[in-house]
């Protein structure tokens, strides 16, 4: 008798312990994406490091953005002092500011702390411009297109 109470404890333990491992890794499979971006032409040395937080059910994303290897706007096209983050849902929409990259000139590196998309999936841009806050992006892309989502 004590030999079968053993082998249902035991296989009870085993379900149990097989079932918070699954747990475990279908709650991983939810975190954010992440990808690294070349530069253009622009700026061949660039990378850009994007982390994509999605909210399925709100259909927005949290963002992260970090280059590095990044030239100073004005060396990238003269008189431009800026480096803007853009998003778009799809090819047809018209590009949105998303924010501007805070750039340090020391080390070469930009840095766009976390902002919310209103999308789940969208294209990503990165230009240098003469102004913080543009009606649109110029033809100056240092990163981008790509799609995020």
């Amino acid at each position: 008798m004590k030999h079968v109470d053993m082998g249902r404890r035991i296989g009870g333990r085993l379900g149990l312990t097989l079932a918070l491992l699954a747990s475990m890794a279908l709650a991983g499979c939810g975190g954010p994406s992440e990808q690294t971006i070349q530069g253009t032409r622009l700026a061949p040395g660039a990378d850009a490091h994007i982390t994509a937080d999605i909210d399925s059910d709100a259909a927005t994303t949290r963002l992260l953005v970090n280059v590095v290897h990044l030239s100073p706007p004005e060396r990238i096209e003269a008189g431009s002092t800026h480096f803007v983050v853009w998003q778009r849902p799809s090819s047809e929409s018209p590009w949105r500011r998303v924010g501007v990259l805070d750039y340090n000139a020391d080390n070469r590196r930009g840095k766009l702390p976390g902002m919310t998309v209103p999308h789940a999936e969208f294209e990503l841009l990165i230009t240098v411009e003469k102004q913080s806050s543009p009606r649109s992006p110029s033809s100056a892309a240092v990163i981008g297109p790509t799609s995020v989502g």
